[in-house]
């Protein structure tokens, strides 16, 4: 997205990218967001109208109970838009970033309150959010408590009651077994 005159200009890179990544042909990428443009000049959206752009670009999303955390994570400046360069910044991380960046935008969905840590209130309310996700993926067949409790107890490691990004980023990169699973599910919504 580039931006001319203080109108926001959608560039042929742009397209091209979206093209790649959604495998819907560049013609059409480019007549939707030109027409998501003119519906929203200032090139910000809100949240129903985030879901439906969202559905465009990666087709293969499962939003289910998800939205509100995928939403969190675009609007980085939480101001409850997401403009069309916050999209595609965390859009091109996804695409092409390298697993540090990628877990830190996924550290953005567990963080709820956006306050930089996990509480354990935060990552029960992720897995149940994430409950019929997780059921579908979950050969042990373990309870929502049990992802929970484990998956806290594996981030947590200076035991103070809440997990930092550097916790995250460590347990899920080190492949704990819980840390890794819940991660690999919401990583999976986006392929």
């Amino acid at each position: 997205m580039g931006n001319k005159n203080g109108k926001i200009v959608l560039t042929e890179e742009i397209i091209e990218e979206l093209s790649r990544s959604s495998g819907i042909e560049k013609k059409l990428v480019k007549q939707q967001c030109e027409t998501f443009l003119v519906e929203h000049p200032s090139g910000n959206i809100n949240k129903s109208d985030f879901k439906k752009f969202v559905k465009m670009a990666l087709p293969d999303l499962n939003m289910k109970k998800m939205e509100a955390n995928i939403f969190r994570m675009y609007d980085t400046n939480q101001d409850g838009n997401v403009s069309m360069e916050e999209f595609l910044i965390v859009f091109h991380v996804f695409s092409s970033g390298s697993a540090e960046e990628n877990l830190q935008r996924i550290f953005r969905i567990f963080d709820v309150d956006n306050n930089g840590v996990i509480s354990k209130n935060e990552l029960k309310k992720l897995v149940k959010d994430m409950s019929s996700i997780l059921k579908e993926n979950n050969p042990e067949n373990c309870g929502d408590d049990v992802i929970t409790d484990s998956t806290f107890l594996e981030m947590d490691k200076d035991k103070d009651g809440s997990i930092n990004s550097k916790e995250f980023c460590a347990a899920v990169l080190a492949q704990d077994k819980f840390s890794k699973f819940l991660a690999v599910q919401v990583i999976d919504m986006f392929t």
